[in-house]
């Protein structure tokens, strides 16, 4: 670890001074721009409410232009409009509310010098609205003038008594605005506004609108003069009007100044506040000096727009403090920018400089980690995404023996040779598609043809996602591999000596055992046979003994492997009680055996190595006791996944054990007191061997003990449920019979002998059979005939079962077609791949024939299936042969099973087997002459299940082995197997001619 020191130098004052200055420089000129953009942000919301407000003032003005029309197309519209109605038609507007600002609505009329006091008379006597009249109505001012525009109708009524009967057109300026209204036909607008007294004292302007007698023509200045009798007119305050106007809006922060304009619109000057402009309005935000002109503060936004007034203008003067249009983020807005600006720009600078040095301390580091790298004593690399080198440290140039510019760039097919190259390619193949960690074993082959062995690790980089290249690191252990051949070498010798030592010792065992077999087929008396059975069954129990240490060695190989057959487990503990009862009655202790009520007899499993634990711990148990009694109990734990986990105990009320000699327990050649082993005997081997295979069969085991009050060994092992029918049930066979008789069954089985096995078994059944050699063949099959089971072996050529039934279930058509699998394999994961595919149920081979009518019958009847046809008896036998044959090499009780001992039947397909498994065979020599293990591994495969059949178990063991190639084979031992399997073959050969001519002797 290194410890990095900063010292403030001047480099470095002078680095950070810059850095500053330009941090300053950055925020000074964000600031400015801040404030420019909220300046203008503020003047754009100015803007917008001042335009709203203008267009507010316009449309107000125009309402009450539409109200003037209004009251003129009243007259127009009724012939001698009386005051009544009038009166009427005003109170109906509700002016209060929708033209608050009013003052007053009246009607002129035009009265000729002529018709004055006609027209006197008339209004005086008009009780139309008042029912005396207006007795005292006269023309004001006094006086005579050629016309007059009297003031007649007038609202509010209020206003009766100061207008009523004015002339207005007494006053020459009204006379012409009147006179001019009359000849053009528009509304006529007072510029000047008049300050009504009140109360309350207010501006006032009016708008005046000529009205023509209905029917007459107005097209000429002289036709509206004929037609013209007075003139409609209203009077408003102009505070009312604007308020009115602006109410609900948003422009309270602004200030509003109205002016008249005292010049004509089209001078030029109507957007500027002249001298002579006459003051409307103003909101009283005016200083003492009176209203601000625009542009006189800076502090202030100012802006003038024009209202139109019929002919005149309106200036209106809009002004607010810029403060005022200032959001709260604007306020500190500049100053945000400003700090952004100095602390981002300082950052910024801090990262940058950061981002240079770490790059300097980066090209150091590399350096010194390519001197790490460099001194491992491991093969360290790295590939990019199309896996050429892109780095090597010097371990990889030395076994390359090129330089590093001749690698980087390149793919391991440029470096090395081709059979190398392709090996390397496809692991890292594999590492480049599925993104999964490489953990294993590689052979290189250097320029001096030297074979390196190496351990590697290869990891995807890049994931999650695509795989972007691949780091790898290589140990080099040939000098392992040299001391595992060493070890291996010992192994073998000790095999061999084993295997040796297992010959001498099991050839008079047999005899022993197959003497007393044969006695026991011809002594009667009771006490005799009882001798007899206690010799076999303890030679059988010395021969599992001597099998202890084969045992030990094949577990310590991982080589032992479990049978699966039906066994019962009354039976299994009566031949514990035969082996060892006469023992433990000698040392006065009973045995006591219980299997819990109501749990099933019958399970499948391997009964031998479960009876060899039974008979370890059952034998400890009477070794180490004195009296009483030794209980052995099975009992079911749980049952899951077609499977039930069994619990075996045997308890005694012997020595017992301490619980630091009880963790010592349970390991090779050991005893709990080394002093126990001088007085009981034993070879510690026991215990853990019971260990080992309750391990191989899914379970475990363990000890409950106490000191002087004894022990409790028990273990736990996985059995799969008996599924075959029960022996008792002698009535079953002709129903079961019966239920597959006619039925029409599909066989796919590339194996010839099998073919023809399972064809005799299923014919003598009744059921008609066809056969297919592979998957393919079976989908042209159940395509064009309608079958009501199908029978599918795993393993086949070209396409195997599983793609097969995967096929079917995906056509509707076949979908509920049933399928049953077959194969060799009898694990639970080979059993849940089965029923992935999709199949819907599972044997293994050698199937045995009760078994499998068992569950074509039960399926069958599940499906509503019934026979059709009479099926022959099979006929019955003896197995050929007898005691002393070699059953290793062939047990005809398998072949006798499934012929129901017919000797015929079986001679036939025994040498149809040695036929098929001779071709198979010669086709495992071609394999292997081609080095294609994956063919070899497929041919052991079909080999093993006709030799299982046959009852050839020497043989079937050797086509395991040889099917185990496709895991973890190499050709050294491929063609070991091979050798050894043509003898082993041979020998089938030879016994089974020995077998058949005893059979043909009469």
């Amino acid at each position: 670890m290194h410890t990095l020191s900063t010292r403030w130098t001047a480099s470095n004052f002078r680095l950070w001074a810059g850095g500053l200055l330009l941090a300053m420089i950055i925020g000074a000129s964000l600031y400015v721009g801040a404030l420019r953009t909220i300046d203008d942000d503020a003047r754009q919301r100015f803007e917008n409410l001042t335009y709203g407000a203008q267009q507010s003032l316009v449309a107000r003005v125009k309402s009450y232009s539409d109200l003037l029309r209004g009251l003129e197309a009243l007259f127009r519209s009724s012939n001698g409009l009386t005051r009544k109605q009038f009166h009427d038609y005003v109170g109906g507007l509700d002016t209060a509310r929708q033209f608050p600002a009013i003052e007053s609505m009246n009607y002129a009329v035009h009265v000729s010098a002529a018709g004055r006091e006609a027209y006197i008379a008339g209004v005086r006597g008009d009780d139309s609205l008042h029912p005396g009249g207006y007795p005292d109505f006269t023309i004001r001012p006094k006086g005579e003038r050629s016309q007059y525009t009297v003031l007649d109708y007038l609202e509010p009524d209020t206003l009766m008594a100061e207008r009523h009967g004015v002339d207005i057109g007494a006053t020459e300026a009204v006379a012409e605005a009147l006179a001019q209204a009359r000849d053009s036909g528009q509304i006529s607008a007072s510029g000047k506004p008049i300050m009504i007294k009140g109360p309350p004292q207010f501006l006032a302007l009016g708008m005046r609108l000529p009205v023509y007698r209905n029917g007459m023509p107005r097209d000429t200045v002289a036709q509206r003069r004929a037609a013209y009798i007075g003139s409609v007119g209203i009077g408003f305050g102009v505070a009312r009007l604007v308020r009115s106007a602006l109410e609900g809006s948003a422009l309270e922060p602004v200030h509003l100044t109205l002016y008249g304009a005292a010049t004509p619109a089209d001078t030029g000057n109507a957007l500027s506040i002249q001298a002579g402009d006459w003051l409307l309005f103003s909101d009283g935000a005016e200083s003492k000096s009176g209203p601000p002109l625009p542009g006189s503060d800076s502090r202030y936004f100012d802006q003038v727009l024009p209202i139109d007034y019929h002919g005149s203008i309106w200036k209106a003067h809009f002004r607010v403090a810029k403060s005022e249009l200032y959001s709260p983020f604007d306020r500190f807005l500049p100053g945000l920018a400003l700090a952004v600006g100095v602390f981002g720009t300082l950052l910024a600078y801090g990262y940058l400089l950061t981002l240079y040095r770490s790059r300097r301390n980066a090209i150091v580091q590399r350096a010194l980690l390519d001197t790490v790298l460099d001194s491992v004593d491991a093969y360290v690399y790295m590939k990019d995404a199309d896996r050429r080198f892109v780095y090597v440290n010097a371990s990889v140039l030395r076994i390359l023996e090129q330089p590093a510019s001749q690698i980087v760039g390149k793919h391991a097919s440029e470096l090395m040779s081709a059979s190398s190259a392709a090996v390397i390619d496809g692991i890292e193949q594999r590492v480049y598609e599925d993104g999964t960690k490489y953990v294993g074993e590689e052979r290189h082959v250097d320029a001096d043809g030297r074979v390196h062995h190496l351990w590697s690790v290869k990891v995807p980089l890049g994931l999650p996602g695509p795989v972007t290249g691949m780091i790898g690191l290589s140990t080099d252990v040939s000098e392992l591999h040299r001391l595992k051949e060493q070890a291996d070498a010992a192994n073998r010798a000790k095999s061999d000596f084993l295997s040796n030592m297992s010959h001498e010792i099991r050839t008079p065992m047999n005899s022993i055992i197959g003497m007393a077999h044969l006695a026991l087929k011809s002594v009667a008396d009771a006490r005799q046979r009882d001798y007899l059975q206690k010799i076999y069954h303890s030679g059988q129990h010395l021969l599992g003994l001597i099998n202890h240490i084969l045992d030990f060695s094949k577990i310590e190989a991982g080589k032992l492997e479990l049978e699966v057959r039906d066994f019962r487990l009354d039976t299994l503990l009566a031949n514990v009680s035969s082996q060892l009862g006469e023992a433990a009655a000698a040392r006065g202790l009973t045995l006591q055996f219980d299997i819990a009520p109501g749990m099933a007899q019958r399970w499948c499993g391997d009964p031998l190595r479960l009876e060899q634990i039974l008979l370890n711990l059952t034998s400890n148990a009477i070794k180490f006791s004195e009296h009483d009694s030794i209980f052995v109990r099975v009992r079911q734990v749980d049952a899951r996944e077609a499977r039930a986990t069994l619990r075996f105990e045997v308890q005694d009320r012997g020595i017992g054990m301490s619980p630091q000699e009880v963790a010592q327990l349970f390991r090779s050649f050991h005893q709990a007191d080394p002093s126990t082993t001088r007085k009981y005997g034993g070879t510690g081997l026991g215990l853990v061997i019971s260990k080992q295979l309750a391990e191989l069969m899914q379970g475990t085991v363990g000890v409950e003990s106490q000191p002087g009050l004894g022990s409790t060994f028990w273990f736990t092992a996985r059995l799969q449920p008996y599924l075959g029918a029960p022996q008792d049930s002698s009535g079953e066979a002709p129903q079961m019979i019966e239920a597959i008789r006619g039925a029409k069954i599909l066989l796919v089985e590339d194996n010839l002998f099998s073919q023809q096995v399972g064809c005799e078994l299923l014919e003598d059944a009744g059921a008609v059979v066809h056969v297919a050699g592979n998957g393919h063949e079976a989908l042209e099959l159940v395509r064009q005939h309608r079958y009501d089971c199908v029978l599918m072996d795993v393993q086949m050529p070209e396409m195997d079962g599983f793609e097969a039934t995967r096929r079917i279930r995906a056509d509707p058509a076949l979908a509920g077609l049933l399928v049953i699998a077959m194969t060799a394999n009898a694990g639970s994961e080979d059993r849940a791949r089965c029923l992935a595919a999709g199949m819907d149920e599972f044997v293994t081979k050698p199937i045995a024939p009760n078994l499998l009518m068992h569950l074509l019958a039960k399926w069958f009847r599940l499906r509503g299936l019934a026979g059709q046809s009479q099926a022959a008896a099979p006929a019955t036998g003896a197995v050929p042969g007898g005691a002393g044959r070699n059953m290793a090499v062939l047990d005809l009780q398998s072949l006798a099973t499934t012929f129901s001992n017919d000797p015929l039947k079986m001679r036939k397909y025994a040498q149809l087997f040695l036929d098929t498994a001779r071709a198979g065979l010669a086709e495992m020599e071609q394999a292997l002459a081609l080095e294609d293990l994956g063919r070899l591994a497929d041919l052991g495969h079909r080999s093993k299940s006709s030799a299982l059949a046959v009852g050839a178990n020497a043989f079937a063991a050797l086509c395991t082995a040889i099917e185990g190639l496709r895991r973890d084979g190499d050709l050294i031992k491929a063609r070991a197997l091979v050798s050894a399997a043509g003898p082993a073959l041979a020998q089938v050969a030879e016994q089974i001619s020995l077998d058949f001519a005893v059979s043909d002797t009469p």
